[in-house]
């Protein structure tokens, strides 16, 4: 990621209207290209052939996270403990991340 500033502007400024996590699927192409980007009600899907990243928004700057390599799943994963919960940062470094494998 070349411009993290630039992502990490641009993402504060669309939570600062406290958007659901579904609402990121706009920004989301723009900086990782190769992800596909879904909505489920108010969470987002991040897709990279058949792996899954869900985020669901939990608070002003908190997230939860899970990756999974399954073909088909819910966001019902985010309720399991194996979802991790996130800070903006953090979620641009997992989102990162989860594009570069």
């Amino acid at each position: 990621m070349d411009n993290k500033q630039a992502l990490r502007a641009e993402l504060s400024a669309l939570l600062s209207r406290h958007p659901t996590a579904a609402e990121l699927e706009e920004v989301v192409p723009r900086y990782w290209p190769s992800l596909s980007a879904f909505r489920e009600n108010e969470d987002l899907i991040l897709m990279e052939g058949v792996r899954r990243l869900f985020v669901r928004r939990v608070g002003t700057d908190r997230f939860r996270t899970i990756d999974t390599a399954a073909a088909s799943g819910s966001t019902n994963l985010l309720d399991t403990e194996d979802a991790t919960e996130r800070d903006l940062d953090g979620l641009i470094d997992e989102i990162t991340a989860f594009a570069a494998v």
